[in-house]
């Protein structure tokens, strides 16, 4: 924000973290009175407050919007949107079958060998039953010479 970088923030202020819990308008400036609080406020204030804690935050960016002030000169851009309190829904059709050629698990050899054994099962079986059909010959060969 303080570089020029997209944001989907046309106004910020400056407020202490006692005047954000009341969630009075009032005790914000004029802009933000059109303005509605978001689903899990708390939650959401506690956890912006955690961040700000933290010494680069403090370092580097509380000069941004300083406490009571006012900022409205952002490169404001809905490019890419966050949506809150979206609920994701994941479902079959998200799956997507990974190509061979980067296969990290596998799954080639283990094609390659099933492929191999049902080949091998296959030329078995027909091994088995042309055994058995001269068997059968065989038997009814020497049925009919007696």
């Amino acid at each position: 924000m303080a570089t020029g970088a997209k944001t989907s923030f046309k106004i910020a202020t400056g407020v202490t973290f006692a005047d954000a819990m009341q969630r009075s308008k009032q005790a914000l400036p004029e802009s933000f009175t059109e303005g509605i609080f978001c689903d899990d406020w708390t939650y959401r204030l506690e956890a912006a407050a955690r961040t700000w804690q933290r010494p680069h935050a403090q370092d580097n960016l509380m000069d941004i919007v300083p406490l009571g002030k006012v900022r409205s000169n952002f490169n404001f851009s809905l490019d890419n949107k966050r949506v809150l309190n979206f609920d994701n829904v994941v479902t079959d059709d998200d799956n997507v079958k990974q190509d061979m050629s980067i296969d990290v698990y596998g799954r080639a050899d283990k094609k390659a060998r099933d492929e191999a054994m049902a080949k091998a099962a296959a030329e078995k079986a027909e091994e088995q039953a042309k055994a058995k059909q001269e068997q059968e010959a065989d038997e009814l060969d020497a049925l009919l010479a007696a």
